[in-house]
């Protein structure tokens, strides 16, 4: 069954290129949906996307022919009166990819984006600076959170086979009882099970978004996998800018 990845088409400044969407998910039975901003962010949230419906129609003609010719599917949704369309959609989606994140928009997030998009949206996302260089490293933040479960699940069905040779490190909140314990070590079983280079990280409740940051400073690239902890990251202006100049991806879930 093909994978339904969505992406924002106005979100760049600079025109898509689709055969980089389509190289970074080569391996994967996929097929493209695509949406435009200005449908489905209010004007009053500012300037917003700056898309004319002529442009629109430009855009959307120049990636149905470009799909085309390299074979790929792709469809766009439409805003509908009194209906949370794209919304709905997602949770029927198995990824939303958000690309470029830069030092120059990462803070502006929340006014591109629909009203609560990130705190509502159905699928897991994927954010991301480069998609021919997204990440080297993996970090999994295990929090016993089950979307953050949700969020490595879905990582691994679109890129385990493809990252198996990377390091893994799994950041993990002190447990507070035995079942958690237990569940800590049959996560890193699993994942040794997948990943040649798994190692663990312990932390504390205390400050885990600032210490999250500040130990992903360290990496090489690494991809961020975490459930709705992730939220705390995009909402923090100061460490969402850490996270785009250090060159970090994140994939998350909130369900």
């Amino acid at each position: 069954m093909k994978k339904q990845i969505l992406f924002p088409v106005d979100f760049q400044s600079s025109p898509i290129h689709l055969v980089d969407y389509a190289r970074f998910f080569s391996h994967v039975d996929k097929s493209f949906t695509g949406f435009f901003l200005k449908d489905f962010v209010k004007q009053q949230k500012g300037k917003g996307p700056g898309t004319t419906d002529g442009d629109k129609s430009v855009i959307q003609a120049s990636l149905e022919e470009e799909a085309k010719s390299l074979n790929l599917d792709i469809n766009f949704i439409k805003s509908q009166p009194n209906g949370n369309t794209l919304l709905n959609q997602s949770k029927f989606a198995d990824l939303v990819l958000i690309n470029p994140i830069t030092n120059d928009n990462v803070n502006k997030l929340a006014q591109s984006f629909p009203d609560h998009f990130f705190e509502e949206i159905g699928c897991p996302i994927f954010l991301s600076e480069n998609l021919l260089d997204p990440y080297h490293e993996i970090l999994v933040l295990f929090d016993y959170d089950q979307s953050g479960l949700a969020a490595l699940k879905s990582f691994l069905s679109f890129f385990g086979k493809i990252s198996n040779t990377k390091k893994v490190t799994i950041l993990t909140v002190s447990p507070d009882d035995a079942p958690e314990i237990h569940l800590e070590k049959y996560l890193v079983s699993y994942l040794q099970k997948i990943f040649a280079d798994v190692g663990i990280v312990p932390m504390s409740n205390r400050d885990l978004s600032g210490q999250l940051v500040h130990f992903a400073s360290k990496l090489n690239k690494p991809v961020l996998i975490m459930g709705r902890a992730a939220l705390n990251l995009l909402k923090d202006s100061q460490l969402a800018t850490q996270l785009a100049s250090h060159h970090m991806s994140i994939f998350y879930s909130n369900v």
